[in-house]
């Protein structure tokens, strides 16, 4: 009976320890944040539904509404190297772009399929 009880925590454990490593993956990096803004008319407006985040070459985005299309284009603005990507977005998901580590300032356009645009600045040194 001690050794069925003993396997059955034993497996519990690992199982709670395997979703933790699962979980860490699937949360983005918020150690970075990067202020992404709503600028309509020359009027800045909050709050915003998209938050970015920078860790190790890779843009993490969030968005805490059902936007629909989302195109985003980064620009490293000493060379105008350009990467994009389409995102579908929806509340509460995330999608991740890989840019660059390479030193320099960036600049993030993101345009919604409704004509709203959103725009960030962040430099890696």
């Amino acid at each position: 009976m001690k050794e069925s009880l003993r396997l059955v925590l034993t497996f519990i454990l690992v199982m709670c320890v395997s979703f933790q490593s699962f979980a860490d993956e699937s949360n983005p990096p918020m150690d970075n944040p990067i202020p992404i803004k709503d600028r309509k008319g020359g009027i800045y407006r909050s709050p915003v539904p998209i938050q970015c985040y920078y860790s190790d070459g890779e843009l993490t985005f969030t968005f805490s509404a059902t936007l629909g299309t989302v195109e985003c284009e980064v620009v490293r603005v000493s060379d105008d190297e350009v990467f994009d990507a389409t995102f579908y977005a929806v509340s509460g998901g995330t999608d991740s772009l890989y840019v660059s580590t390479d030193a320099g300032e960036y600049e993030i356009t993101l345009t919604l399929s409704n004509g709203t645009v959103y725009y960030g600045e962040y430099s890696i040194e």
